[in-house]
């Protein structure tokens, strides 16, 4: 694969290293438990296995289980070994499983039991290295196929080390990691945890059980979208030990998050990332006031990130970058794709952001949910903000559409009531400016989704299109 971007020579250490040199321990929804050094020798365990069946340095192996100890021993069988692992998310169907093995040139792996199993192996000595290609993350493919992301082990080993630090991960604390590891959120997490903390428990989210886990082990420490937060505080969870809940703002319609967590206890705290750059890229600081860490973005959490905007665009650098998009096939990065992405070493994230200080900024939107509306750019937030004010609307999302007058906003609302539609629209007109009242609200049963490791996650392409043919039928409303 070619070494166009490549790690840091000022630091070492990789994946095996991470886990290996880790005073965590490691528990388990099936009761295993293992130290750093264990899962180690396990995954060295496993990677011999591997080759006993013809799996090679640089091979992908597809990775699609829950979170539990196979998908550990397997990951770190890839770290030790120099294979490629090639994260699947266990909610694609099998067409979507399908096509990222055969794009990824994956090979599917079942770990075996028994005498004939891994277990009998001896394990192989690593031979993994700081610089080789190692996970592979897919992106949510909103608009289009996913991209096959592939980071490097240094920028998953050492941006474990810088958010262990900015999160302030310690011997005492007990760290909780629901999200699926298939993605960058619970893998990043699981990753800073190890580089720092005492215990690290490892579960499939369910509310009900994540918040008697939570209670019954004091849990100090969980990162989580907001709709995982939303859920646990819907069971009535005992948030109260956890110092410090890393989140994000996947749906700007659940509002208040921050708040109510703070009523059970809890300290919650916005932050920001993506495959490309992983998840634990920049934090809020937990000091700040409940409408302060809402916010998305944060300050940078590596000392050697760099970020800046260009235009109405954040644009980043840093050690967690990753490597570059995969060609079909995987055996080398698409130059070409990748090179779009970059502008003389920094990645184009495509979101929207306005600078927060020197260090800091403030994530608003991504770019192609920016609604243009009166010759200004406007966040969906804002308008959605006031639509989930109204009596009966539990949920918003607004999209723009092109009319010969301009661009108009249009509003799509969960109401399991029904809601009039020209009072809500009355009701935004007396809070909003002219041009970011919506010409239509239309009440839905649910919004379209589409399934991603690091959440849920709202298909805007699908709402535009459905906005469109509502403001072409007769009823239009000017």
């Amino acid at each position: 694969m070619p070494r166009d971007r490549t790690c840091d020579t000022d630091r070492v250490g990789n994946v095996v290293q991470l886990f290996a040199e880790s005073g965590a321990v490691f528990r388990f929804d099936d009761g295993h438990e293992a130290t750093g050094g264990d899962l180690v020798d396990e995954g060295c365990r496993v990677a011999s296995w591997l080759q006993r069946q013809g799996v090679r340095r640089g091979d992908r192996v597809a990775l699609r289980m829950p979170n539990g100890p196979d998908y550990l021993r397997l990951l770190l069988a890839c770290a030790a070994g120099g294979f490629v692992a090639v994260s699947v998310n266990t909610r694609y169907s099998l067409t979507e499983v399908a096509e990222i093995v055969e794009r990824s040139g994956a090979r599917q792996v079942e770990l075996g039991n028994g005498a004939d199993g891994w277990r009998a192996h001896n394990p192989i000595t690593p031979i993994g290295e700081r610089d080789d290609p190692f996970v592979v993350f897919t992106t949510s493919g909103t608009t289009s196929r996913p991209k096959l992301v592939l980071h490097r082990q240094c920028s998953i080993s050492d941006h474990a080390r810088d958010a262990a630090v900015a999160f302030g991960y310690g011997a005492d604390d007990v760290v909780l990691v629901v999200m699926p590891l298939g993605g960058t959120f619970g893998l990043a997490s699981l990753a800073a945890a190890a580089a720092g903390a005492g215990r690290v428990l490892v579960a499939n989210f369910e509310p009900a059980a994540t918040a008697s886990l939570i209670a019954a082990e004091r849990v100090t420490c969980v990162n989580g979208s907001d709709d995982m937060f939303h859920r646990l505080l819907g069971h009535d969870a005992d948030l109260s030990s956890i110092r410090l809940g890393g989140y994000a703002r996947f749906n700007t319609s659940l509002d208040g998050i921050v708040e109510r967590a703070a009523a059970s206890g809890a300290t919650l705290t916005g932050l920001y990332g993506m495959s490309e750059v992983q998840a634990l890229f920049s934090l809020r600081d937990v000091s700040g006031n409940p409408a302060e860490r809402s916010r998305a973005g944060g300050t940078l959490v590596s000392p050697d990130a760099s970020y800046r905007i260009v235009g109405e665009e954040l644009q980043v650098r840093g050690p967690s970058l990753f490597a570059g998009y995969l060609a079909d096939g995987g055996a080398e990065i698409d130059a070409e794709l990748t090179s779009r992405h970059f502008d003389a070493g920094w990645f184009m994230t495509g979101d929207l952001a306005s600078a927060d200080g020197a260090r800091g900024f403030e994530y608003l939107a991504r770019l192609g949910d920016v609604l243009r509306l009166g010759g200004f750019l406007v966040s969906p937030a804002d308008v959605e903000q006031v639509l989930v004010q109204f009596d009966g609307v539990l949920e918003a999302q607004v999209v723009a559409v092109d009319r010969p007058e301009g661009a108009r906003p249009v509003a799509f609302v969960i109401a399991p009531d029904g809601v009039d539609e020209a009072a809500v629209i009355e009701y935004c007109r007396r809070r909003l400016a002219r041009y970011k009242v919506p010409v239509r609200v239309i009440v839905i049963d649910e919004f379209p989704t589409t399934a991603s490791a690091n959440g849920t996650k709202i298909q805007k392409v699908k709402l535009r299109a459905l906005a469109e043919s509502a403001l072409a039928a007769p009823a239009t409303r000017d």
